[in-house]
C-alpha cells in the first residue's frame, strides 16, 4: 500500500537517495530500489534510556552525532544533559561504530550534498528517530527531505508536515498502539539480509562513481 502512494516517477526524475533508519525500513527502501533503480543507504542510530527505567527512551543519537531529546521526559525524570551526552558518546563508540564497520565496511554515510532524500521507516511513533534522521540529513547538506512509513502517529505527522517536503503514510492513528499492531505480518530482518542489501548498494555507488 505504501508503494502505491509514493510517486516513483518523481523520485526517479529527482534522482532521490533513499535513507532507511531501521531494518524494516531497509526492506521497504530495497523494494523501492527494485522498482525505481535508485541508490540507498542506512542511517545508524541508537536510543538512550532513562537512568531508572531501561525501557523508557529519552533521546536518540545518530552516526553523525546528532541528538534528539524528549525534553518532557528529561524534565520529568530530572535527568542531566551531561548524562545524555555521555551516553550518546558511549552508544556511538560501542554500538554505532561497530555497526558501521559490520554493515557498511567502515564507510561513512554517503555524500548527500544538494541531493533530495526520502527517509524510510516501518513505523513512526514518538518521532525521535525520524527527528534525528532529519537533523543528520540537514547536516549533510541535502536540498529536500521526504518521509515515508506505512504507519505514522497523527501527532508526529503534523510535526513532519512542518519539517519535511512530503510525508507518505498508509495509516495515521491518533492513538498509536505499536508498529506491529498495524501489520498482519512483519518480517524479521536477519543481519545477513542487511549486509547483502547494503553491499549491493555500495557496489552500485562505486560503479556509478567510476562511470
Amino acid at each position: 500500500k505504501l508503494l502505491g502512494i509514493i510517486h516513483l516517477e518523481n523520485l526517479i526524475k529527482d534522482n532521490v537517495v533513499l535513507i532507511a533508519i531501521s531494518a524494516g525500513g531497509l526492506l521497504f527502501a530495497n523494494e523501492i530500489c527494485k522498482r525505481a533503480n535508485l541508490s540507498l543507504d542506512f542511517l545508524f542510530s541508537e536510543p538512550i534510556f532513562a537512568t531508572k527505567n531501561p525501557d523508557c527512551k529519552i533521546a536518540i543519537v545518530s552516526e553523525t552525532m546528532d541528538i534528539t531529546i524528549n525534553e518532557t521526559l528529561v524534565d520529568c525524570f530530572d535527568i542531566s544533559y551531561d548524562f545524555i551526552y555521555g551516553e550518546a558518546q558511549r552508544k556511538y563508540e560501542e554500538k554505532i561504530l561497530p555497526d558501521i564497520y559490520k554493515y557498511r565496511k567502515g564507510q561513512n554515510l554517503r555524500s548527500l550534498d544538494k541531493r533530495n532524500v526520502l527517509i524510510i521507516d516501518e513505523g513512526i511513533e514518538t518521532g525521535l528517530s525520524i527527528s534525528v534522521a532529519i537533523k543528520s540529513c540537514l547536516k549533510k547538506g541535502v536540498n529536500g527531505i521526504m518521509v515515508a512509513a506505512p504507519v505514522i502517529s497523527d501527532d508526529v505527522t503534523l510535526l513532519l508536515d512542518e519539517s519535511a517536503d512530503a510525508v507518505y503514510s498508509v495509516c495515521r492513528p491518533k492513538h498509536f498502539v505499536n508498529t506491529k499492531h498495524y501489520f498482519k505480518h512483519i518480517e524479521e530482518v536477519d543481519s545477513s539480509i542487511i549486509v547483502d542489501i547494503l553491499d549491493k548498494s555500495l557496489s552500485k555507488l562505486i560503479q556509478t562513481q567510476k562511470g
